[in-house]
């Protein structure tokens, strides 16, 4: 067994694959952002008045930004769904891992622990040589082809993951900017309710808190 450890830790090279940017990592982090943009949108619906009032109340803006969310959970299944092809699949890991030198780490496949491990430098160089000898089979026409394919779906899934990024920071600030204005007004309501409970008591620990509450809001609060 540990002989059959050793040969399979110096054959690691035979399937390299770049660091980050392979077909399985593309599409765990599609799956993440499909999920999470699901997730933000059904927060968005759910609290739709609040992103309505943190757009400066324009109920267009609101839509579209819910609609951003959707279009871009679309893309990422319109990718998913190109890489599961097999003219794309079989040549992707192989062409990144070639033309990835000295711009990401290079993985090597252990078929003992059935896992990938970084490669050192001279064991990434060896892996890129086993994918060039692969990509040097094809006609100069297929590898052509397969290089406008795999530049295609590396544009469409960087500008996938830049959408994201940007629409997903754009929404943590409108949140953030709102959690502890939604706060206070939940609080004033309940306030609100207990100090009705006791027909507004002029005396009254309810009533007096309600209206501490009432006048610690900020100006915009009478404004919106």
């Amino acid at each position: 067994m540990k002989t059959k450890a050793e040969q399979a830790r110096n054959l690691r090279f035979k399937k390299g694959i770049a660091q980050g940017f392979n077909l399985s990592e593309i599409q765990d982090e599609l799956y993440e952002i499909s999920n999470q943009c699901a997730d933000i949108r059904w927060i968005a619906e759910g609290d739709e008045d609040t992103l309505i009032a943190a757009l400066d109340g324009n109920e267009e803006d609101a839509y579209e930004f819910r609609m951003m969310f959707s279009d871009l959970d679309y893309e990422c299944e319109q990718i998913s769904t190109l890489l599961n092809e097999e003219h794309v699949t079989e040549y992707f890991d192989d062409f990144f891992c070639r033309v990835a030198g000295g711009c990401m780490d290079i993985l090597g496949y252990d078929t003992v622990e059935e896992d990938y491990f970084e490669l050192t430098r001279f064991e990434g160089g060896l892996a890129q040589e086993e994918s060039e000898k692969r990509l040097i089979r094809l006609t100069k026409q297929e590898l052509l082809k397969a290089a406008e394919q795999c530049f295609g779906i590396a544009s469409a899934f960087l500008n996938v993951r830049y959408k994201f990024d940007y629409l997903k920071a754009t929404f943590d600030i409108i949140r953030e900017e709102n959690t502890s204005y939604l706060e206070t007004i939940k609080g004033i309501e309940n306030a609100y309710e207990k100090a009705a409970a006791q027909d507004f008591s002029l005396y009254g620990k309810e009533t007096r808190e309600f209206e501490r509450l009432v006048a610690e809001l900020p100006p915009r609060a009478w404004i919106e």
